[in-house]
């Protein structure tokens, strides 16, 4: 038991320093969430309350924001694939026309 709970632990400290060194937040996010799950496990083995309190409020943190990303990526699609409406812009031809017949 011993063996693997190390295990576990250096296994999600590692995590955690490659959760830092990611080009985008997105990816730090998933990488540092995986992290954190690590780490609480290891510290609910330990039986370090202040360290599965601190890792819980950092799962919560990053499923958040990974969730407002999606949300709003989700948007931007939505958004990206509705047709635009061009307004109607008056031929000048057809309002001479238009005035001449009117006389």
């Amino acid at each position: 038991m011993d063996l693997w709970r190390e295990i576990v632990g250096w296994a999600g400290s590692a995590l955690l320093i490659t959760s830092l060194m990611q080009p985008t937040i997105s990816r730090l996010r998933w990488v540092n969430l995986g992290a954190s799950s690590l780490l609480m496990a290891y510290n609910l083995m330990l039986g370090s309350a202040p360290m599965v309190a601190l890792n819980v409020t950092l799962i919560a943190i990053n499923c958040v924001y990974l969730f407002r990303g999606a949300r709003a990526a989700r948007a931007t699609r939505a958004a990206a694939a509705e047709p635009t409406t061009i307004p109607d812009i008056p031929d000048p031809a057809e309002e001479a026309s238009d005035r001449q017949t009117s006389r």
